[in-house]
């Protein structure tokens, strides 16, 4: 499973929240313009922190959230985490100061051969 862009967790987030009409447009379009070219993978880590961060943050209910996972997941292609990619992002981390979760983000991008990654940033720490 190979495609170019990865999408990480917040454009995600972005497609859904209500509260920024400008980001979610944007993220919407993004979204439907690199399925549509068959040119977009997440992974099984994004989808675990959307579901998290929506029923925390954008206080959607389990139900409603797990929907949401469900439609990423049938649109866009989902890269299961393994512990290569663990590893690789330990090593990440190491070298880098990125958190171990953005690393992961990192090694799971490489992983799969993704030249791009679209997020909102790569924390420190």
């Amino acid at each position: 499973m190979t495609a170019s862009c990865f999408l990480d967790t917040n454009i995600l987030i972005y497609s859904v929240d209500e509260k920024d009409k400008v980001k979610q447009r944007t993220a919407r379009d993004l979204i439907a313009t690199l399925v549509q070219n068959d040119d977009a993978i997440i992974s099984t880590q994004t989808l675990q922190e959307f579901y998290n961060a929506a029923t925390k943050k954008l206080i959607a209910s389990k139900k409603d959230a797990g929907t949401f996972v469900k439609q990423f997941s049938d649109i866009i292609p989902v890269h299961s985490n393994t512990v290569n990619d663990v590893l690789a992002a330990i090593d990440i981390s190491e070298a880098s100061q990125l958190s171990f979760w953005d690393s992961l983000i990192l090694a799971s991008a490489k992983a799969c051969g993704c030249t791009t990654i679209y997020s909102e940033d790569l924390n420190d720490g």
